[in-house]
């Protein structure tokens, strides 16, 4: 019996321990099979990152490339003979380029070398030095033909505050001569305007070069010269989103034509700059989404009509609305104000706005800084002083700072009819990228 007995237990003992052997090898294989579900996960997630960086290198070497090819050269001022207009890579049909681009190009070139000339300028590259990201001011850009162009002083659109503003900033000290002069090529950027703009108005525009011949439109007096001048203009507000998507913060002392719509200019604008900077940026993947941050004191219309049905370029203004243009446009965003309104009530407004402005992925923000609402303005029907323009400003960049998205600055608005005056104005949005570029370095 007692034999039976232990029998009965060695089988108990040795069906436990099979049972314990068997759970054992249970959870090991349960922990392997864990372990090889981590590993699945740690190297998906490291291959992401991988192509996240690889992207983002990628994205760095593109930005480089077409900074390289937006600054200006002492070549592009030497006559062409020839230009091999297929490497434009623009349709014939939509303009016609192919007859007579060469003879625009060098028209541009005689503009451009012309500004150079002048006494003032005739420094401007002994003067330069290289930018570094130590700098104590972000990056900005100007060119002399901004100003070089001869229009009526009594005429609203002060062409003369660019260079004031250019001449200030280096004189005083304010920002170093760390400066990037903006290419005169326009074959870069024409397939881009046809995006932004028909292509018979472009050619209109054009041929105000080629047969030199003024016309009274757009309330300027359109002749080859100021042409010339908006062309340059657009890679100016073009290499300045470059610098900003580089940098962070960028400064363009010159750009903000939000007037300008599909089939025309107005408002003193010609060329949309900062929507054919948009289709550049989109088109070649550098951005996938814009944000229009509009705080002229008149409505972005012509920016807001180009880009009505856009889910990725966001347009917000913040304008007068007993303002020009007296047909409003619908952006994403309008904060229209009743006139005369003084600084708090501005910066609550515009405080609101802020807040909502959130970080997207490969983003921008194309902020139109006019001073028009400036309570010393002859146009702006507002009642801001300098402390709210710099408050205004400064608040601007640190969300921008806040939230990770790089901004390029372009003037937009600003008519004081003493010269001296306006450019403090336009000085104060400087100041306070400035502040805010030092702040984010700290």
């Amino acid at each position: 019996m007692f034999c039976y007995l232990l029998l009965y237990l060695c089988l108990i003992a040795t069906h436990k321990f099979k049972c314990i052997s068997n759970n054992s090898n249970k959870v090991l294989k349960k922990n392997d099979n864990t372990k090889a579900l981590l590993y699945i996960k740690l190297e998906k997630h490291y291959n992401i990152l991988i192509k996240k960086k690889q992207k983002r290198n990628k994205l760095r070497n593109s930005i480089d490339f077409y900074i390289d090819k937006f600054l200006f050269s002492s070549y592009e001022n030497e006559d062409r003979n020839v230009y091999d207009v297929n490497k434009m890579n623009i349709d014939s049909n939509a303009l016609d380029v192919s007859r007579d681009f060469l003879y625009i190009q060098n028209e541009i070139n005689k503009n451009v070398s012309k500004s150079f000339n002048e006494k003032k300028f005739q420094r401007i590259f002994e003067n330069q030095k290289r930018y570094s990201i130590n700098s104590k001011n972000p990056p900005y850009v100007f060119h002399p033909i901004y100003s070089n162009v001869d229009i009526k002083k009594t005429h609203r659109f002060k062409i003369k505050k660019y260079e004031n503003i250019f001449t200030y900033l280096n004189k005083e000290g304010i920002y170093d001569s760390n400066y990037f002069i903006p290419s005169n090529e326009i074959k870069e950027v024409f397939k881009y305007m046809l995006k932004a703009h028909d292509s018979c108005f472009i050619n209109n525009m054009l041929n105000i070069i080629r047969n030199n011949e003024p016309v009274e439109m757009y309330e300027l007096d359109l002749f080859p010269d100021l042409i010339c001048r908006f062309l340059v203009e657009i890679n100016g507000t073009i290499l300045s989103s470059l610098l900003a998507l580089k940098y962070s913060i960028s400064m363009h002392i010159g750009g903000g034509n939000h007037h300008s719509k599909r089939d025309r200019g107005d408002g003193f604008c010609i060329f949309n700059d900062v929507a054919i900077a948009i289709y550049f940026l989109l088109s070649n993947k550098i951005i996938e989404n814009a944000i229009i941050l509009d705080l002229d004191v008149h409505q972005g219309d012509g920016t807001a009509e180009i880009f009505e049905n856009f889910k990725n370029v966001k347009t917000i203004s913040l304008h007068c609305k007993n303002n020009y243009p007296l047909l409003k446009k619908n952006s994403t965003i309008d904060i229209e104000l009743d006139p005369f309104i003084k600084d708090n009530e501005y910066l609550n407004l515009y405080q609101n706005v802020l807040r909502n402005i959130k970080k997207k992925e490969s983003s921008i923000i194309f902020y139109l800084a006019g001073v028009d609402i400036s309570k010393d303005d002859d146009l702006g029907l507002l009642l801001i002083s300098d402390e709210g323009i710099y408050k205004r400003d400064y608040l601007t960049y640190q969300m921008a700072i806040k939230n990770e998205i790089p901004i390029v600055t372009v003037l937009s608005g600003g008519y004081n009819d003493c010269e001296d005056i306006l450019t403090q104005k336009h000085l104060l949005t400087f100041k306070a990228a400035k502040d805010s570029w030092n702040y984010m370095s700290d």
